[in-house]
């Protein structure tokens, strides 16, 4: 079906009421710009975004930001089987959170929210350290040669 008929559809659906909100996921540029067009959807963007640097996100996470709406990365810390897995595989988060006295994964966490202020990760909450690792982060900032260091 073509982007723009899904995009007509829940216009259609917002327009009688029939549902409240709507958002899009995993949508390229021109689909950010194409739901952003219709006044009547949320073009706040979810997909999954890795803490890989020069992730291919980034010219979207630029446009959310220039447009001010919502950037949602699922899955921040790369999933569940690499999450606790992060200090091990990327040395730079490891370094950073030693200095810090965090976990890497409250660092990574930090740096996504640190991209721009429209980021909004939803990391995994299936362990109680995973849920306060989450809160902690939001009140890291990192410093610009510790975000230079990770990417």
């Amino acid at each position: 079906m073509p982007y723009a008929d899904s995009i007509g559809a829940l216009v259609e659906l917002l327009d009688a009421g029939t549902i409240r909100l709507a958002g899009i996921s995993n949508a390229n540029v021109d689909q950010i710009r194409l739901a952003r067009g219709s006044s009547s959807v949320d073009a706040s963007r979810a997909c999954r975004t890795s803490f890989l640097p020069r992730s291919a996100a980034a010219n979207r996470l630029e446009l959310c930001t220039e447009l001010g709406i919502a950037f949602i990365p699922w899955s921040p810390l790369g999933g569940i089987s690499s999450a606790s897995r992060l200090g091990e595989r990327f040395a730079p988060f490891q370094q950073v959170a030693a200095d810090r006295g965090v976990s890497p994964q409250v660092v990574c966490l930090a740096w996504h929210l640190a991209k721009s202020p429209v980021v909004i990760p939803i990391p995994g909450a299936s362990r109680p350290e995973s849920i306060r690792d989450s809160v902690q982060a939001a009140g890291l900032l990192l410093t610009p040669e510790e975000l230079a260091l990770l990417g």
